[in-house]
C-alpha cells in the first residue's frame, strides 16, 4: 500500500514560527543580564561626571542625617580639586552656624585660593567675641602671610591685638607719611647699631631708642 505524506497546514506553521521567535527572544534576554544596557540614556535631572552640566536653578546637596561631608572633591594631579568661577558675585560661598564654612587642604599649593579684582578671600564671622572672620594656625611659617609691592600687605581698620611681641626689620628711612600719620620703623644708625624711630608726615625722624 502506497502512504501519501500530507502538507502541513497553515496553522501548524505560524504555531512553529511563532514557538521558535519566542524562543529566540528568551535567549536574548537571558544573554543580556548580568551585563549593563549599552543604550542606557543619560537622564537630564543627573549630574553627568566628566561632561558639562547647564542649570538654570541651584544644584543642591542635603545630608541630614549624620555629620559627614556632604561634598568632597580630590585631585591625584595638580589640578585644583574644586573651582568656583564668576563673573561679577561670589566665586565660592560657605555658610555654617558652627563649624568652619570652608575649609581646604592641600600637601603643597594652596588649601585656599581666592583670585579677584576685587576682594580674593573674605571671611565673615559675627557671633561671639570669640568667632574669627579668617583663621590662620601653623607650628612653623606664617599663619597669615600678605605680599603687596606698594600697597599695604596688611590692613586693619581697626583695634590690633597681639600677645607676644612685634618684630621689626631694619629697613631705609620709609618717605613721609601723608598728613595725621606716623610711621614706626627701625634702621642701622652707620656704625652697626639699630635704631628704633618714627617719621611724621613733616619728614623729620626721631630716634626713639637705640642698640646699647
Amino acid at each position: 500500500m502506497t502512504t501519501s505524506l500530507r502538507p502541513e497546514s497553515k496553522a501548524s506553521s505560524r504555531r512553529a514560527l511563532l514557538a521558535g521567535a519566542l524562543g529566540g527572544l528568551g535567549a536574548l534576554a537571558a544573554s543580556a543580564i548580568g551585563r549593563p544596557s549599552l543604550t542606557e540614556a543619560h537622564d537630564v535631572d543627573d549630574v553627568l561626571l566628566g561632561g558639562g552640566n547647564t542649570a538654570t536653578a541651584t544644584t543642591s546637596i542635603t545630608n541630614n542625617s549624620n555629620s559627614n561631608t556632604v561634598l568632597a572633591a580630590t585631585s591625584s594631579s595638580s589640578g585644583a580639586a574644586f573651582e568656583g568661577t564668576t563673573t561679577s558675585g561670589d566665586a565660592i560661598q560657605g555658610n555654617s552656624e558652627s563649624g568652619t564654612a570652608v575649609r581646604g587642604t592641600a600637601g603643597s599649593g594652596f588649601g585656599v585660593k581666592g583670585v579677584s579684582n576685587a576682594v580674593g578671600v573674605y571671611g565673615s564671622a559675627a557671633g561671639t567675641s570669640s568667632s574669627k572672620g579668617v583663621w590662620g594656625e601653623t607650628t612653623v611659617g606664617h599663619a597669615i602671610h600678605g605680599t603687596a609691592t606698594s600697597g599695604f600687605a596688611g590692613y586693619f581698620a581697626g583695634k590690633v591685638y597681639t600677645t607676644r611681641f612685634h618684630e621689626l626689620k631694619e629697613i631705609a628711612d620709609p618717605t613721609a607719611p601723608a598728613a595725621d600719620k606716623a610711621r614706626l620703623f627701625v634702621r642701622d644708625n652707620g656704625l652697626g647699631k639699630t635704631q628704633l624711630c618714627v617719621r611724621f608726615n613733616t619728614g623729620a625722624i626721631r630716634v626713639l631708642a637705640t642698640q646699647a
